[in-house]
């Protein structure tokens, strides 16, 4: 088959010259010379794009850092929150993913003016005591929030609405959130040592709701174990210790192992006793009729284990105590090597985990295999 393409010596192959009407070329006048670039030309190509993605990028910046600074003013999101709408729900929803991306939105835990308005907003809703499903949703999810912030503005109006909230979920979530805004301004230097705290928590610790003794044990737990604490808190705890509600002797003894009390021993020796477990499981029962019996069979076995793992994480912690005393030691044993013997036979609602069957067995190794 000829070539298409002039042959080196100029002479023509086929009749491409006279179908183009030309004479035969030389290969060099194929291309054009090759020249170096121009200064002008390297600029063209690559200083000007960079330029042009570079405004590109700080126009995006501006906007961005505009969007989030109308996303996080306090007047705006206090105002969606009090709307008579579905749009105060999804500011809700967007109030709590911003708590919890500190990293994308660094001022909003420590914006005070925020939490001083939706303290006032929450003081509002307790106060009005509404029982519509929205508003108590609303107290709800604003609890929440007051307790994630970073600073202590919002101490008063949770207090309150543990105190007074007509709604027993509003309240236990209230209580549940002064652990967690009590945790985060202890772990920056900053515990709360109020005595209005310390009053409402020992008022708590009375109540006649077990859940509600339950959260507020936890909560006495957290609060007492700051440098500084109110000593009743502790006497509290070991009152709570000897509770009538498993679930509220189970949260004070998490507290006594957190201020190193000598009752601590003891107390979670019963977090790994199986009857001690099953009365706690046997509460636990369906919220309403969609909830199905898998379900709640579900649930029962995370609390089973949780309690077991929450446990063994506080034997941990008192065996690494130098101070523990010899009989401390030794209830801790008897404890451990029960429930190992138990274990095998703790099928309901589910097997226990074999990680936290060895998980007891190490911590029988750490106590020591001789009694006191």
């Amino acid at each position: 088959m000829s070539s298409s393409l002039p042959s080196r010596d100029g002479s023509s192959q086929g009749s491409a010259p006279e179908r183009y009407g030309r004479g035969a070329v030389s290969s060099d006048e194929l291309l054009p010379p090759v020249e170096p670039p121009s200064a002008a030309f390297l600029m063209q190509l690559f200083v000007v794009p960079a330029v042009i993605v570079a405004a590109v990028v700080l126009v995006w910046f501006v906007i961005e850092s505009l969007a989030r600074r109308g996303e996080q003013d306090p007047d705006q999101i206090v105002a969606a929150l009090r709307s008579n709408n579905q749009a105060r729900f999804q500011q809700a929803k967007d109030l709590a993913d911003m708590l919890r991306l500190p990293q994308r939105y660094p001022q909003i835990k420590t914006n005070r003016e925020l939490a001083q308005k939706i303290a006032e907003y929450v003081n509002e809703l307790v106060a009005a005591g509404s029982t519509a499903e929205a508003d108590v949703t609303m107290r709800y999810f604003l609890v929440t929030a007051l307790g994630e912030f970073h600073v202590p503005d919002g101490l008063p109006a949770l207090i309150g609405a543990a105190l007074n909230d007509p709604e027993r979920d509003v309240r236990r979530r209230a209580i549940n959130a002064l652990a967690v805004l009590a945790g985060s301004m202890a772990e920056r230097g900053q515990p709360l040592a109020s005595e209005k705290l310390t009053a409402a928590l020992l008022e708590l610790a009375e109540d006649r709701d077990p859940l509600i003794r339950s959260e507020a044990a936890f909560t006495i737990g957290v609060v007492a174990a700051a440098p500084g604490a109110d000593p009743r808190l502790a006497a509290a705890l070991e009152t709570l210790a000897d509770d009538a509600y498993t679930d509220a002797r189970f949260n004070a003894a998490v507290g006594l192992v957190r201020i190193g009390s000598p009752r601590a021993a003891d107390a979670l020796a019963e977090m790994l006793d199986p009857d001690s477990i099953r009365a706690s499981l046997a509460g636990e029962k369906p919220l309403n009729a969609s909830v199905t019996a898998e379900a709640v069979e579900a649930n029962k076995t995370n609390k089973r284990n949780t309690i077991l793992n929450t446990a063994l994480d506080g034997i941990k912690q008192l065996l690494e105590r130098p101070e523990l005393p010899p009989e401390s030691a030794a209830t801790l044993r008897q404890a451990l090597r029960r429930f190992l013997e138990a274990a095998p036979e703790m099928n309901q609602p589910a097997p226990v985990p074999r990680e936290l069957i060895e998980k007891a067995g190490r911590a029988l190794q750490r106590a020591g295999k001789e009694d006191a």
